[in-house]
């Protein structure tokens, strides 16, 4: 189980509010509230060949909130999904400096047939179960000698801060797709349960997060203090991912397979609380 640390931390000293924009070249039906959007970052050079449906801003809006990374990605998916698009391709992105504490993003959206092709990381979800599909690396028999599959997954934390009021601090749990892999031999519904655990076992811990933050009464004002939290939190989880594989036999104990898959589904619901922002 190999995990990958996402850790983006906004910092400044005056607050800020995104002014939402679109331009758009084509009028579609909007879509559902629920329905799947696809965020490609700056420096992902995937080729989208389906139709182009305009461009959105996300910029700041003057003195007010709501405007880290983690907001802003969502306020474009909400403008996405209003003109029918379902692909956001970020084009800009400035980062808090001296004039802005917002993350100011351009993007331009697309319609496409299938947007999990164009999946880079999914987001943890109950309704969202992996599938052999997602996991789109090249295989590392070398490091991995002993592995059919690799989950590649992990979870980190953002905060953006505000000079009127505490801002929030965010934690999201991802699957990296291009990080993770299977062997053709591995490819069967028993093997993506184990695999599937892994990302469970993430998100777990990703909620385990929330809540060590919350009890300690982490917001912007005192955000420093959450390095540590997250530090000591990860190391568990990465632990525990360990324990997992090891207890396990990466999944060829049967027995001992389904006893995880048993304490996994009663922690998750032991912190069914935390399990968003």
């Amino acid at each position: 189980m190999k995990k990958h640390i996402l850790y983006l931390l906004c910092i400044g000293f005056t607050a800020c509010s995104p002014k939402l924009k679109t331009n758009i070249d084509k009028t579609l039906v909007p879509l559902s509230e629920d329905a799947l959007v696809i965020v490609l970052d700056i420096s992902d050079d995937q080729t989208i060949v389906e139709e182009l449906i305009g461009s959105i801003i996300a910029k700041d809006g003057g003195l007010a909130v709501n405007c880290t990374y983690y907001e802003n990605i969502l306020n474009l998916k909400a403008l996405a999904r209003q003109s029918g698009a379902n692909v956001v391709k970020i084009t800009e992105h400035k980062i808090p400096d001296k004039w802005s504490t917002c993350h100011r993003l351009k993007a331009n959206i697309y319609k496409v047939e299938n947007p999990k092709l164009y999946e880079t990381k999914i987001e943890w979800s109950a309704d969202r179960k992996l599938t052999w599909d997602d996991f789109k690396g090249k295989s590392d028999t070398i490091n991995f000698p002993d592995a059919l599959a690799l989950t590649n997954s992990g979870f980190g934390y953002e905060s953006g801060i505000n000079m009127f009021k505490e801002g929030k601090v965010f934690v999201q749990s991802v699957f990296n797709t291009y990080n993770s892999w299977v062997l053709p031999e591995g490819r069967n519904d028993y093997v993506l349960r184990h695999e599937q655990i892994h990302f469970d076992i993430t998100e777990i811990y990703s909620r385990k997060l929330r809540k060590e933050l919350a009890d300690a009464n982490i917001t912007s004002d005192n955000v420093a203090r959450a390095r540590s939290i997250f530090d000591r939190v990860f190391n568990e989880m990465r632990n525990r991912q360990e324990r997992y594989d090891q207890e396990t036999k990466r999944g060829d104990k049967k027995e001992t397979q389904e006893h995880w898959e048993a304490v996994v589904e009663l922690e998750l619901a032991k912190y069914e609380f935390y399990k968003s922002n």
